[in-house]
């Protein structure tokens, strides 16, 4: 499937908008709140519009960095400007805590794209292929052309959360790609403007709290690791059991997690990473699992005569994706016999389920033709 992929957000109306930024000569960019104060369970509306001299920008990106004053523990969030405007809102968790937050807006003039290098090139090498897998979302796959250096750009894409891509050669045929992956958004940099709000969380039971205060020479630094994760760190230890629950806590959700599958495990073993091939190795591994070349002349595995179902990263894919992973970049096969659903319209031919190495269980710079990449925050997001 080669087409554009766009997710189209709904906007939000917002009305009685409130501004306490920090003041900017010539600002590009105007950012409004629904609410300076507000208390847990609120849901915190915010508009970010281009000056009318600046409307020229069609397309950039918006970084949020939520920051609490006293303590600094910082918050991530992006979101897309469209034709110079942004309307979005965080739902405010019960999990923070009272207190002053500065919100700092940066404008990023980049937008996402699929962009890097192919760096293993073979003498025919003139395109790329990629397959995009995002959670709920059609798969998107297509053509990049290679330019004289063997680099390789897409148009600007725009899709939410997270998603796992894979590059291939065309004819899926000779050695493994090797890519240097870029994502702009995020790795440093530039930023055209930046502005401040502050908004203070009450203690509905301690009325003593400080409201809006505006710290006198208040800086953001951007110093600091931006990059570093908010979410509680997990702690890899030498348990390969600890090791596999605590990825599958992270990664394996819904119907997946609530029926009992066969576990493969890549994490702590090597079993996976020796496979030659990856539907050899499953037809070997499980009884009844056999290889059938369908009408298109592509192979696939069926189970009681019956197609098998494919999932990576919890994303229906079809069977030829297969040929374009690393097996020694896979963290843990799940394995549902006929008969078991773990999705809608799943079951017959049984269900095959793969997740793939991504954040503290990959290893660092190793060439790969796989990536997992962040989108963009979506517009009704939790702030927690």
């Amino acid at each position: 499937m080669n087409k554009t992929f766009f997710i189209f957000f709904t906007s939000i109306f917002i009305t009685h908008f409130t501004n306490q930024c920090v003041a900017q000569n010539n600002p590009k960019m105007i950012a409004s709140f629904n609410n300076n104060v507000v208390k847990n369970g609120d849901t915190l509306n915010f508009d970010i519009n281009l000056a009318d001299s600046f409307k020229s920008i069609k397309t950039a990106s918006v970084h949020l960095w939520i920051e609490e004053i006293t303590t600094g523990r910082k918050w991530h969030y992006k979101y897309p400007l469209l034709n110079g405007n942004l309307n979005a809102s965080l739902k405010i968790d019960s999990t923070l805590k009272p207190g002053n937050y500065a919100f700092n807006f940066m404008m990023q003039r980049n937008f996402f794209r699929i962009k890097g290098k192919l760096k293993n090139p073979e003498k025919k090498d003139n395109m790329v292929n990629y397959i995009l897998l995002s959670k709920d979302k059609d798969i998107v796959s297509g053509l990049l052309p290679l330019d004289i250096d063997k680099s390789f750009i897409s148009e600007c894409m725009l899709f939410q959360d997270s998603a796992h891509i894979f590059f291939s050669r065309p004819s899926h045929k000779g050695a493994e790609m090797q890519i240097e992956f870029i994502n702009d958004l995020d790795s440093s940099y530039k930023v055209e403007d930046s502005i401040t709000n502050f908004i203070t969380i009450k203690n509905e039971i301690d009325s003593s709290t400080i409201q809006n205060p505006i710290p006198t020479n208040y800086q953001f630094s951007k110093t600091d690791n931006l990059y570093k994760t908010i979410m509680p760190a997990v702690i890899v230890n030498s348990k390969s059991k600890k090791i596999l629950d605590d990825y599958q806590k992270e990664n394996v959700s819904g119907m997946f997690s609530g029926v009992d599958g066969t576990v493969i495990d890549g994490l702590t073993s090597d079993e996976i990473a020796n496979a030659n091939n990856l539907l050899n190795f499953l037809t070997f591994k499980v009884p009844g699992l056999s290889i059938k070349t369908s009408d298109e002349g592509t192979e696939e595995l069926v189970w009681r005569k019956r197609r098998t179902d494919i999932f990576i990263n919890e994303i229906r894919a079809e069977p030829e994706l297969l040929q374009d992973i690393i097996p020694a970049e896979i963290a843990m096969i799940k394995i549902y016999g006929p008969g078991i659903p773990v999705a809608f319209g799943s079951a017959e031919g049984g269900t095959i389920a793969i997740y793939m190495k991504h954040g503290i269980y990959l290893k660092k710079n190793k060439p790969t033709n796989n990536f997992y990449i962040n989108g963009y925050t979506g517009l009704n997001a939790t702030w927690k």
